[in-house]
């Protein structure tokens, strides 16, 4: 898994469209050489007098959002000198040739990756990456480290201690350690899923469900918490998806994370109650 910074601004000085993006769940991108050009076949496809006619830092940006990045990934959105979103590529590239993310000059944006998108991420002002020519960038360890440690100093409380199931090929076996993340590890979503199938999507601490409060847009989206927190396990281990996870809106998850050991569930429903 890679950790994604990318910006949604139309050219250097344009308008940005990371809310089009976000409001639609997706990372776009757009350079006119490549309008109506589908980028699924591969590289090799794509006729070199297009690849041409785009300036190094414009072919580097698209090969990374249509071939490099994987679903898991994790991109965080900038924003001149801040970063303003965060979010976890959700499939693989598509093109889509009637886009309604469209530049001011009528441009569509029809090179996009899924992404969900979290909410109530903070803005904080900072630069990370090698460079800020590019508009998509992998990140390493320490820009990585260095934006954690930002997010948490403006208020952000449980994505780091919950980060989103990524992707794993042993069923029902969780806990290989990754660096990706400061204190992460691997998280199976055959867990997640059979923990929804047997406890709703509601939060099992609060009560609520996202869908009745903010609408469709939204209908289904949970944290899953671990009764035991995979940081206690020794390595790889068997998972009992509903006996050992419960579903948790954000903010009763970031609670939960807020001491070691973490809260229960019960703890937190008393603090509720006060």
């Amino acid at each position: 898994m890679k950790t994604w910074r990318m910006a949604f601004r139309a050219g250097k000085h344009g308008p940005s469209l990371w809310r089009e993006c976000r409001q639609l769940g997706v990372a776009a991108i757009q350079y006119d050489p490549l309008n109506d050009i589908d980028l699924s076949p591969g590289e090799a496809a794509v006729p070199k007098t297009v690849w041409s006619r785009l300036a190094s830092s414009q072919k580097w940006s698209v090969k990374q959002l249509a071939y490099e990045m994987q679903p898991g990934d994790v991109m965080y959105v900038k924003d001149g000198p801040r970063i303003v979103g965060r979010g976890v590529v959700a499939g693989p590239y598509r093109f889509v040739s009637a886009s309604t993310i469209v530049e001011p000059g009528g441009v569509p944006w029809q090179h996009q990756r899924p992404v969900t998108w979290e909410p109530g991420i903070p803005e904080v002002a900072i630069q990370v990456g090698r460079t800020q020519q590019f508009v998509v960038e992998a990140l390493g360890p320490d820009d990585v480290a260095r934006l954690e440690r930002e997010l948490v100093a403006a208020g952000w409380g449980g994505a780091f201690a919950s980060p989103d199931e990524l992707p794993s090929g042993s069923p029902l076996v969780e806990g290989a350690a990754t660096r990706v993340w400061v204190s992460g590890y691997e998280r199976n979503p055959a867990v997640r899923a059979q923990c929804i199938a047997a406890h709703g999507t509601d939060c099992s601490a609060c009560g609520m469900g996202f869908g009745s409060v903010y609408g469709p847009v939204t209908a289904g989206y949970i944290h899953v918490h671990h009764l035991r927190p995979l940081s206690e396990a020794e390595g790889s281990h068997v998972v009992d998806p509903v006996a050992d996870l419960r579903p948790v809106c954000p903010n009763c998850h970031a609670v939960l994370h807020r001491r070691v050991p973490p809260y229960s569930i019960e703890d937190v429903r008393g603090f509720l109650r006060r």
